[in-house]
């Protein structure tokens, strides 16, 4: 499931620096304009790709999970839950958040 998201992030943002983080065991992704936008994080039986500014970005597909201040996530239980089309819009739309 990661790897299935970690293609779509690459596809959706193929400018995207993609970088390990072992303390968070996760994914995250800059952007070289709008810098982190992104974090694939693998919890066992499930897989959560969060979005740094989750709760400022349109959510037609109403995918995104969370009820922080800033961020919201995608869930994915399974490769059934990854609406791409759904994920690549939110992605184009959390890089254009921030651009400067």
């Amino acid at each position: 499931m990661a790897n299935r998201l970690r293609g779509i992030v690459r596809a959706a943002v193929p400018e995207a620096v993609e970088a390990a983080y072992p303390g968070w065991r996760a994914i995250g992704y800059r952007h070289p304009k709008s810098g982190y936008f992104c974090g694939i994080f693998p919890l066992g039986d499930h897989v959560k790709l969060y979005l740094e500014f989750g709760a400022f970005l349109p959510d037609p597909a109403g995918i995104l999970q969370g009820t922080t201040k800033q961020t919201r996530y995608v869930l994915v239980r399974s490769t059934k839950d990854i609406k791409a089309g759904a994920i690549k819009e939110l992605l184009a739309s959390a890089v254009a958040f921030r651009e400067r």
